[in-house]
């Protein structure tokens, strides 16, 4: 006589599954590390954080840990949208598409360093503009229309609206480079900004808590229970 037992076996896309998560967050952190080595150690990047951009950092001795910082947000960024993905909080394909294209605008931006101040204008350097354009609002979007679809759900209240809060709060910041950008380049004049250096770090900030927030939402919103299924498996009894 056979009697059908169930014995675990672990299933490995599974468990990659559960490090999408700590591996988007380990990234986040190394990149806010390597940001306050920039703005700390001045002997790596001698520049005024209030006045000067943070694009200037690629044009320094400093450029590597700013390009590694571009890297491993985007890296993070890629994890943490398969990961919302996959538990099924950011299903909308525009929102998908948005967000991937916060994850390649980083990696543009890294790319093609922007023109020295007061140099030629140069095709890398334009594609550098718009790529920091995208950057800015693209994140800021996705968070915004998350915390909007989720505001009603009990289980993701919390979360939604903090994501709606950094979304909204970061916007703002984006005017005081968007506007001289529309004036400067597409128009061909020359617009000042004042303290554009901090309005961008204060926004950068924003965007961080953010990208921690949506971290926090999809470690949570990971099904409950040992990731094992079930296997049949044929005993003498």
């Amino acid at each position: 006589m056979f009697s059908h037992m169930l014995c675990p076996a672990p299933v490995r896309p599974r468990l990659r599954a559960r490090l999408l998560v700590p591996g988007a967050l380990a990234a986040f952190a190394g990149a806010v590390v390597l940001l306050a080595v920039l703005h700390v150690d001045r002997r790596l990047a001698p520049l005024d954080p209030v006045s000067t951009m943070l694009s200037d950092y690629a044009l320094s001795a400093g450029r590597w840990l700013w390009d590694g910082a571009l890297l491993l947000t985007s890296t993070g960024s890629a994890l943490l949208l398969v990961a919302l993905y996959r538990r099924g909080l950011l299903a909308n394909p525009a929102l998908v598409a948005a967000k991937a294209l916060w994850c390649v605008s980083l990696l543009a931006v890294a790319v093609f360093a922007k023109d020295p101040q007061g140099g030629a204008v140069t095709a890398t350097g334009k594609i550098h503009l718009y790529a920091s354009a995208v950057t800015c609002l693209s994140l800021p979007v996705v968070g915004w229309a998350l915390g909007r679809r989720h505001r009603d759900d009990p289980r993701w209240r919390r979360f939604a609206t903090w994501s709606r809060r950094l979304a909204l709060a970061a916007i703002p910041f984006y005017l005081p480079f968007i506007v001289p950008f529309a004036v400067n380049v597409v128009l061909g004049g020359h617009l000042p900004t004042v303290a554009t250096g901090l309005v961008e770090r204060l926004m950068m900030v924003l965007e961080i808590a953010l990208l921690g927030v949506l971290g926090h939402w999809a470690h949570r919103a990971m099904p409950a229970g040992v990731r094992f299924r079930p296997r049949a498996q044929v005993s003498p009894g």
